[in-house]
C-alpha cells in the first residue's frame, strides 16, 4: 500500500496498511433495510451510495474499517486526537527511547488577526529559524545527559518540545473520517495537520471512490489538489 510524506522533510509519513470493505459493502448495508443485496458494485450501487452520502443516511458508512500508520510532529497527534470516535494506540517514550527527530516548518506563520487559533502569511526570520533550532538542541542534549545520569525515561521525556515525532495506530470507519476530514481539511484547521488529512483523503479514496467522491462533491473539496 502507499506511504506518504505529507509534511514532504522526510520524516512524516502516513501510510495505510489495513482496509476492509468496500463501496459495496455501503450499498448493501443500505439495502438490507429491503432484504436485498448486490454481489458486484453496479452504477445502480454507486448511485444509491451517492444518494446516502449526499443525504446523510450516514450508518451505512460504518461498516467498513481502514487504520494508518502516522508518524507526526506531537503538536499534530494531539490535535488528532481530539477527535474520539476512532481508535488509537501511540508510541510510548515511556517505554522506548525518543527518536532524534523533530518537525522544523519549511515556512514561518503570523499569528492570524482575526481567527485567533490560526496563522496567516508568511515571513523570513534566520534569527527565529536559528533559536528554534538551538532550543532543540538543548533538549537533546539535556535529555540524553538525563538518561545517561540514570533518570527513567518517563521523567527525562518532560524536557523534549512538542515539535518531536511521534507514531500512532489510527483506526477508523468512513463516517467518522469524513468527519474528521471535514474539519481538518477547512481553511482554519492548521496548516500540519491539513497535509496528513488531504494524503488521508486520497489513499482511502482508491478503496473507497463512490463514497468519497460524493463527500468531496458534497463538500466542495478537490480530493487530489495540494493544500496551501
Amino acid at each position: 500500500m502507499k506511504k506518504y510524506d505529507p509534511l514532504e522533510d522526510g520524516i512524516s509519513s502516513v501510510e495505510l496498511i489495513r482496509v476492509s470493505g468496500s463501496d459495496l459493502d455501503i450499498a448493501n448495508a443500505a439495502r438490507v433495510s429491503y432484504g436485498k443485496i448486490s454481489y458486484e458494485l453496479s452504477e445502480k450501487d454507486k448511485k444509491l451510495v451517492s444518494f446516502l452520502m449526499m443525504h446523510d443516511h450516514t450508518s451505512p458508512f460504518e461498516h467498513n474499517q481502514l487504520s494508518f500508520r502516522i508518524k507526526c510532529p506531537m503538536f499534530v497527534a494531539r490535535q488528532w486526537m481530539r477527535h474520539r470516535m476512532h481508535s488509537y494506540n501511540e508510541i510510548s517514550y515511556r517505554y522506548a527511547q525518543a527518536p532524534i527527530e523533530f518537525y522544523t516548518p519549511k515556512k514561518w506563520r503570523y499569528q492570524h488577526q482575526i481567527n485567533h487559533q490560526a496563522s496567516e502569511g508568511e515571513f523570513e526570520n534566520i534569527e527565529v529559524k536559528r533559536k528554534y533550532q538551538e532550543s532543540i538542541d538543548l533538549a537533546v542534549k539535556t535529555y540524553q545527559e538525563m538518561l545517561e545520569s540514570g533518570i527513567c525515561r518517563e521523567l527525562a521525556r518532560g524536557v523534549l518540545p512538542v515539535c518531536i515525532y511521534t507514531q500512532f495506530i489510527f483506526t477508523t470507519n468512513l463516517h467518522a473520517l469524513t468527519h474528521f476530514l471535514k474539519l481538518r481539511l477547512s481553511e482554519g484547521a492548521q496548516w500540519e495537520i491539513r497535509q496528513f488529512a488531504q494524503a488521508i483523503l486520497e489513499m482511502a479514496t482508491e478503496y473507497f471512490p463512490a463514497s468519497l467522491q460524493a463527500w468531496a462533491e458534497k463538500n466542495s473539496i478537490n480530493i487530489t489538489k495540494s493544500v496551501d
